[in-house]
């Protein structure tokens, strides 16, 4: 079942769209007419990795290992 609820409306039955996406309902937030949010469970999203955040940022000295005793 798909739930639509106009803006306005929304604001007073927040914590029943909630309960009813968590269950697994297609619930989704119009204006004018149109759907602009889509209310999903949060299992459903995915994170973002964020990989190489620090590139060209960052650098180690050649000798790191000798500075702290690692492997040579």
């Amino acid at each position: 079942m798909v739930l639509m609820v106009p803006t306005h409306k929304a604001k007073s039955i927040l914590s029943e769209m909630t309960k009813r996406a968590g269950e697994g309902e297609a619930v989704f937030i119009e204006r004018y007419g149109k759907p602009v949010v889509a209310l999903v469970p949060a299992s459903y999203v995915r994170r973002v990795k964020r990989i190489g955040i620090l590139a060209g940022k960052l650098t180690l000295p050649a000798d790191l290992d000798a500075q702290t005793g690692g492997p040579a």
